[in-house]
């Protein structure tokens, strides 16, 4: 039981970063900020964050309406596992790209390890 809670909670994780990037558009000013690259480079800005949105929602489904079958199969334990480095990935291109002076993308960081976090504890408890 606790074990699938904590599915669920990588879920809830996962449901909010797909809202958060349905919002990419307006928070960083797409319309405006997306004219002055390329049209290539303002396609694959806006593919790019669709798929990614996808994604996050695809697995808060997964994990959330199928959080026994992911901790009872190897599949789920893979998904659970391609999650964490996922989000270690992206704290490591947090550090890399990003200037962390700033205290968003400080808490961004904080975040993507919560998500590493989240996803690794299901298969030890």
């Amino acid at each position: 039981m606790r074990r699938k809670m904590m599915i669920e909670v990588a879920a809830i994780f996962n449901l909010a970063f797909g809202v958060f990037h349905l919002f990419f558009w307006r928070l960083l000013n797409w319309s405006e900020q997306l004219k002055k690259v390329s049209p290539v480079n303002r396609a694959v800005f806006q593919a790019l964050n669709i798929c990614l949105t996808f994604m996050f929602f695809l697995m808060a489904y997964v994990f959330l309406f199928h959080a026994n079958e992911v901790y009872a199969s190897t599949v789920g334990k893979v998904l659970l596992i391609g999650m964490a480095v996922f989000w270690c990935l992206r704290a490591v291109i947090q550090i890399y790209l990003f200037d962390l002076s700033g205290r968003i993308h400080q808490f961004l960081l904080f975040l993507f390890i919560v998500g590493i976090i989240l996803h690794i504890i299901p298969l030890f408890f």
